[in-house]
């Protein structure tokens, strides 16, 4: 778990005005599955080590895996209306995909705007990236790929005057271009995860994630067309990262979240949604601003200048924080809590005692805005009505949906129990 002191407190107010999140908060405690550190519950243990495992060591039988449990999360994606915009003929859509390989959403994107096109940015398969799994540029002229580390597109944060320090040990490999610069995109799409097995001079494991977020939000923010839709992977609505990024999002834009059920429903990951982003708008700049600074920050601070961590903030920053956006979080961030709380209490792998019953444990009935249905519901900033996949995803009944199960079955893949070790674990 991560013990900073900011997203103690975040969880300190969380647990103290909603019940949902304070089952889900033991659960994760009590097994500890969070990607960023250790493990407690033996069965845990291995269960989620094995993924993180098979993240590592890919072989093509994991990545066409992965590629076709990405397709099913896309397809929930586009279920829910993430990938609809404003203003743009279905033919004129035009689709920035950052992160891109495999290429699963961007499969699901064209399935719903055939006559669109796509521009993504992936890290190369030599430098620990994945393998594109579509055919792009010659193969299909709808989308066209480069083949880059978008951390490395120092021209995104500076003036053409910069000078690399040549001290630095990544000074050769940061990249002057700017891909795709001339273009003004309806949907743009941030799937990136900091992967373990990137190996670069100046990599520092406590800065690779932040850099990696801030640049997916400086390049995609910078290409958005006004009006447009910009749809992020995150990690935990509780950490305090998160929170302060969600309240900015809202700032500018119409902000709902998503937890697909495919591949996430144990985990603490979850989808952001921002339609009618005004990326021109003041509060937006200012936003980007900021995010230039903690990617400079980690890149070229601290005291040899190849990057540090940004300062933590203050207790008073942070209650400043939750006494201003915290109702609204817990609003957004609830049906989340929800669907992890019943994946985890429903795990096969998690102790018996920890198991919750078929109804509601007590710890539920901590706010007035939990819905008391069991009906999965979404904003209608999102769908405009209940959707029929919504409610399939979400029900107290004793059935239950595996996330785990392979979305094929090939006959000369993995077998079944190997592919279950391997869901839940993306780039």
């Amino acid at each position: 778990m991560n013990f900073s002191s900011q997203n103690i407190q975040v969880r300190a107010y969380l647990k103290t005005n909603n019940g949902v999140f304070r089952r889900v908060d033991e659960l994760r405690e009590r097994v500890d599955i969070d990607l960023s550190d250790g493990w407690q519950a033996s069965s845990g243990d291995q269960y989620f080590k094995k993924q993180r495992e098979n993240a590592d060591n890919k072989d093509d039988n994991i990545e066409q895996f992965f590629h076709h449990l990405h397709l099913k999360i896309g397809r929930e994606l586009r279920e829910v209306g993430a990938f609809e915009v404003n203003g743009s003929s279905p033919s004129d859509v035009k689709t920035l995909q950052l992160c891109l390989a495999p290429g699963a959403y961007t499969t699901t994107v064209l399935e719903q705007y055939p006559e669109a096109s796509v521009c993504g940015v992936t890290l190369p398969v030599e430098a620990g990236g994945h393998k594109m799994m579509i055919p792009y540029g010659s193969q299909d002229p709808r989308v066209a790929v480069e083949f880059m580390d978008i951390t490395m597109l120092v021209g995104e944060f500076f003036a053409d005057t910069f000078s690399i320090p040549q001290t630095h040990p990544d000074a050769q490999n940061f990249i002057l271009k700017s891909p795709f610069a001339d273009t003004a995109f309806d949907l743009v799409l941030c799937d990136g995860q900091a992967l373990r097995v990137h190996e670069r001079a100046g990599k520092k494991e406590g800065t690779e994630p932040l850099r990696l977020l801030t640049a997916q939000l400086v390049f995609g923010m910078a290409r958005m067309k006004p009006g447009g839709t910009f749809v992020m992977l995150l990690h935990k609505a509780d950490a305090y990262d998160t929170v302060l990024l969600l309240k900015k999002f809202c700032s500018f834009a119409n902000v709902t979240l998503f937890k697909p059920s495919a591949g996430h429903r144990q985990r603490s990951t979850f989808y952001m949604i921002a339609k009618d982003v005004q990326p021109t708008s003041l509060e937006a700049q200012r936003c980007i601003a900021g995010w230039k600074e903690i990617w400079i920050q980690g890149t070229f601070g601290g005291e040899n200048s190849t990057g540090a961590a940004p300062k933590d903030p203050d207790a008073a920053e942070v209650d400043a924080l939750l006494n201003e956006f915290g109702p609204k979080l817990i609003e957004m961030a609830h049906e989340v809590w929800t669907i992890q709380t019943e994946a985890l209490s429903h795990s096969k792998w998690l102790p018996q005692y920890l198991k919750a019953s078929q109804s509601p444990p007590e710890s539920f009935q901590g706010s007035s805005k939990e819905s008391s249905s069991s009906t999965r519901r979404y904003p209608n900033s999102v769908l405009g009505q209940q959707s029929p996949l919504a409610a399939a995803q979400w029900s107290s009944s004793s059935t239950r949906h595996d996330e785990n199960q392979s979305p094929v079955q090939k006959p000369h893949g993995p077998s079944n129990d190997k592919l279950k070790q391997m869901a839940g674990s993306w780039r």
